[in-house]
């Protein structure tokens, strides 16, 4: 295959709005179906530091920080029976979000990660607005503690053996 069948093609990149998540609570699974958008990555905490006989500052990878934000449209009380359940008990129940990246067009197939220890840094209660005609959504910033990778995406099918 030549060098000019390497290029990135449209049909192979990922749609947004495909794929799909799912959310569970305390070891229950269902469909993230008031999701608006969902982000979510890996912060590298990198140490800097110029040693002796060196002028360059030489980087270390020495942690990381799973963080996110996410929009849901406010329809669902799962979150708020967590938050009650931690103000009235102390105890604050798992959560752990299941994300597929999938576009059907694409033939890089599939990414799917599970995100486990979220924790949402907003809890929607109640909203009310009598300006507004539109759906009602929550913003929110979520961590997570740890990641788990299900399936890589493929090379794009047009793309030649790299190792060849």
């Amino acid at each position: 295959m030549s060098d000019n069948n390497n290029y990135v093609r449209l049909a192979d990149t990922i749609s947004s709005k495909e794929g799909k998540a799912f959310i569970i609570i305390n070891g229950e699974s269902r469909v993230l179906f008031e999701i608006s958008s969902l982000k979510a990555q890996i912060d590298l905490t990198v140490q800097a530091r110029r040693m002796l006989g060196h002028r360059m500052t030489q980087h270390k990878v020495v942690g990381a920080e799973g963080t996110g934000s996410m929009t849901m449209y406010f329809m669902n009380s799962d979150m708020l029976k967590l938050a009650v359940e931690y103000l009235s008990g102390g105890n604050f129940g798992d959560i752990t979000i299941h994300a597929i990246n999938e576009d059907p067009q694409s033939s890089i197939g599939r990414q799917e990660v599970r995100l486990h220890n979220v924790l949402l840094k907003t809890i929607p209660v109640t909203t009310l607005d009598d300006q507004s005609d539109d759906p009602i959504t929550i913003d929110t910033d979520f961590t997570f503690d740890n990641i788990e990778k299900l399936s890589d995406f493929n090379t794009p099918a047009n793309y030649a053996d790299f190792n060849n």
